[in-house]
């Protein structure tokens, strides 16, 4: 076990609390606040160092009173700190955003930029590829000539590049397009948006230059390498993450691996043992040891580029060493909170974001309850058994209250998750690493080593695919500030039970013991509970579910064994966790309405699972590239007319279904809404009809034009309950279940009154996704709908009216 900077530290050792955290942790808070509010960071400024200085008054006037000393000096530390992150925001606050450029508003402008971080690759399946990289804006030039310069304006660009060249650090390039200003507190102070590629106007610079070459090198490489592992490679070794896939990604994320995806603080750790050690075994003293090491730690930070999780490794691993160098060395503690507030001061915006926040609370719990979390498992396991377990455990408690802020769930694999995987992470760093020094020199050498470092890639990719899949591992947890608070709570009284225990009065220790014993009964009862009220109320035989996708469709039908879904939503991830929890691996049928993104934005999470595909007609070729992306998943893929039939299931439980909508044959028709494709699925015991996003007019030319059959039993209401409906097709459906698959507070007024009412006053039952969650269908022996949802059920009883 180590430190967090490199250096080995005793598993279960009694960890001291510096109090050097303390002020810190106020530098971060204020930081914050200031960049929030940059109006009040002179007056945080003023009176911060007012305060410091105050203190350190006192301390020379009561020089006999050690204690009262020490609490001043501390105060005199809190408040300095508080003070120089005032400062630091006053100081950097107007050249972020300065007022003359946020009176261009969104007025197309020229701008000049010096790229900070190296460009990756955007877009989907549906949307043009592009490039997004981190600049500071250096120079602006409006339509008009006006030209300012000399700025550093923090941005996030997006679009197009010319060719396939993509910016990388250091470079110059010049955008085409509009600024686009967020909050003082975002951590980007504008969004560029180019109109036209960007072109590039200088190389890096030569001390910058050697590092892109060698990552470029890299990637080329690994590009020879299949699935997951080629795509971690690189991220593990150097940080790029070019390479890595939307599913991959997601995979990380809910697995809770993402810190394996890109350079984490350990490769410093590394970096800094290694050069030690080699340059001791060759004899070298310490200074020397120390010089090289700094050097090499320079280095690398340049290769990898300065994430914020490397900026504060690589500043902690430089105090420690300089510090050793003179004899005098730094906990591991000390050294984080001396690192915290130094960055902040160079950088408030840094308090501001997650990236920073995860690398320091993880390194924080690795510190602090690592150790006390050895002690107390080695009472039953193995001490090397005790201190596997302990490091993810104490990364996770310190992480999770930050963790549900980006999530609103509770990660219940990702201990194991890291458990397994984690050992394999320093050898695909490493074979990463020298991968990427020898791309250059020997090409076919470096391809080999790449290989090496595949292999453990590919089992964290394969651990991060099965946590990733686990929906049970994954617990929902109320969101924003109410979420904190009620994970802040426990995970203060494990930190204080694990570092203080001995030290509190035993009242508060078994007080904060039977709090902890609640809270847990209280979290495995709900989890269990929800679990449990899944298995045992959701329909086992469904026949139809409405995903909650959000503002979009996502509609399920099985039926002879085999599923139909039509459309897939306006996000790969909801759809994909929907299909996951209802157990659907293949998609036999696959329905695409039309193209608006609310309908189609999910595809990444069917390519590859689907065998045949109806589409609308396209209205661009933007639109064509989904039946592009679609067949080169090995799916038959057709455009769907009024007439065209088929059986979803090959028993004597299948489903006909018959398409409806779009006709040639009517005329006038235009891609769109009113093209949406229409089809009628009848199984053995329901009828069902999705209506797409037809309109009042178009349903009443469908009505006209067709015999739709007899009346059905589940319709999926058109538009997500727009106004836009045909009183006649509803009264002729006559459906006895209207779903509305709609997103909450979707700013539309989906679904509208005038819609839900006319449903209703046909004596439909309706269930909306934005109030019930993911909606399932069955049908009982006695003929009734039964319901299961995500949330409230309209009734107790979970049935909805019998079907015709």
């Amino acid at each position: 076990m180590s430190r967090g900077d490199g250096t080995p530290t005793r598993a279960g050792a009694s960890t001291p609390f510096p109090r050097l955290l303390i002020p810190a942790t106020c530098a971060w808070i204020a930081a914050a606040a200031c960049c929030a509010k940059p109006d009040s960071a002179s007056v945080v400024g003023v009176v911060g160092f007012a305060v410091a200085v105050g203190c350190l008054g006192v301390v020379v006037s009561v020089r006999s009173r050690v204690r009262l000393i020490a609490s001043l000096l501390l105060l005199s530390g809190c408040a300095a700190a508080v003070g120089l992150s005032g400062a630091a925001v006053q100081a950097r606050g107007a050249d972020r955003q300065p007022p003359v450029l946020l009176e261009l508003g969104a007025e197309t402008v020229e701008v000049e930029v010096r790229v900070t971080a190296d460009g990756v690759t955007t877009g989907g399946a549906l949307s043009a590829r592009s490039k997004r990289y981190s600049a500071d804006l250096v120079a602006v030039r409006t339509t008009d000539g006006r030209r300012w310069e000399g700025l550093k304006v923090p941005a996030m660009v997006f679009g197009p590049t010319s060719g396939d060249r993509a910016p990388r650090i250091g470079e110059r390039w010049r955008v085409d397009g509009s600024l686009k200003w967020n909050e003082p507190g975002d951590g980007r102070a504008a969004l560029v948006f180019a109109r036209e590629p960007s072109v590039p106007l200088a190389d890096a610079p030569e001390l910058l230059g050697w590092s892109a070459a060698l990552r470029a090198g890299l990637v080329d490489i690994v590009g020879a390498l299949p699935g997951p592992g080629g795509e971690l490679l690189p991220g593990l070794a150097i940080g790029d993450t070019s390479r890595l896939g939307e599913e991959l990604q997601e995979a990380m994320r809910r697995s809770s691996l993402s810190h394996l995806t890109a350079v984490s603080g350990a490769n410093c750790a590394i970096i800094v043992w290694l050069v030690t050690a080699a340059a001791a075994r060759l004899g070298a003293g310490r200074v020397l040891r120390v010089a090289l090491a700094l050097v090499a730690l320079g280095a690398f930070v340049v290769l990898v580029t300065p994430q914020p999780s490397v900026q504060r490794a690589a500043l902690m691993a430089a105090i420690v060493l300089v510090l050793g160098g003179f004899g005098r060395p730094a906990r591991g503690l000390a050294a984080l909170a001396l690192a915290v507030v130094i960055l902040l001061v160079a950088d408030p915006w840094l308090s501001v974001q997650y990236g920073f926040g995860l690398s320091v609370l993880a390194t924080a719990g690795l510190l602090l309850l690592s150790g006390p979390i050895t002690a107390l498992l080695s009472r039953w396991l193995p001490r090397a058994l005790a201190v596997v377990i302990a490091v993810p455990t104490a990364a996770q408690i310190a992480c999770q209250p930050m963790l549900v802020l980006l999530e609103p769930e509770i990660q219940l694999g990702g201990v194991p998750a890291n458990l397994l995987a984690g050992p394999a992470a320093a050898p695909a760093t490493l074979l990463g690493l020298l991968a990427c020094v020898l791309a250059p020199f020997a090409a076919p050498v470096a391809l080999g080593v790449a290989w090496l470092g595949w292999i453990p890639a590919t089992w964290i990719g394969a651990v991060a695919q099965w946590f990733g899949g686990l929906s049970s591992a994954r617990v929902p947890w109320p969101e924003g500030a109410i979420g904190v608070a009620l994970l802040a709570a426990p995970t203060a009284a494990i930190v204080l039970l694990l570092l203080v225990r001995e030290r509190l009065p035993r009242r508060v220790v078994q007080t904060l013991g039977v709090g902890l014993l609640v809270c847990a009964t209280l979290f495995v009862g709900r989890t269990v509970g929800a679990g449990l009220g899944t298995t045992l109320h959701r329909p086992s035989e469904w026949i139809v579910s409405a995903c909650d996708v959000g503002q979009g469709d996502a509609v399920l039908v099985r039926a002879g064994g085999q599923v139909a879904l039509v459309d897939v939503g306006p996000e790969t991830a909801p759809l994909r966790e929907c299909l996951t929890e209802l157990g659907v691996d293949r998609i036999s049928l696959l329905v695409l309405t039309h193209y608006d993104l609310d309908h189609v934005g999910g595809l990444a999470a069917v390519v590859g699972r689907v065998d045949e595909v109806l589409l609308g007609p396209v209205d661009d070729p933007e639109d064509a590239r989904v039946a592009r992306v679609l067949e080169e998943g090995g799916a038959r893929v057709r455009f769907a007319m009024a007439g065209d039939a088929g059986a979803l299931g090959d028993d004597e439980h299948a489903a006909a279904w018959r398409v409806l909508w779009p006709d040639p044959g009517a005329g006038g028709i235009e891609p769109g809404n009113d093209a949406s494709v229409v089809v009628r699925f009848e199984t053995p015991t329901t009828s069902l009809m999705f209506l797409g996003d037809l309109g009042e007019q178009a349903q009443d030319r469908l009505l006209a034009r067709h015999a739709l059959g007899g009346a059905v039993d589940i319709v999926k209401v058109s538009h997500h309950g727009s106004a836009d409906q045909s009183e006649r097709l509803a009264q002729r459906l006559g459906a006895r279940v209207a779903l509305v698959s709609v997103g909450a507070d979707n700013g539309y007024g989906h679904p509208t009154a005038s819609a839900l009412e006319l449903y209703e006053a046909n004596r439909a039952t309706t269930l909306r996704t934005d109030e019930l969650g993911t909606v399932v269908v069955g049908v009982t022996d006695d003929g009734r709908f039964q319901l299961w949802s995500e949330r409230v059920p309209p009734d107790d009883s979970g049935h909805v009216g019998a079907r015709r």
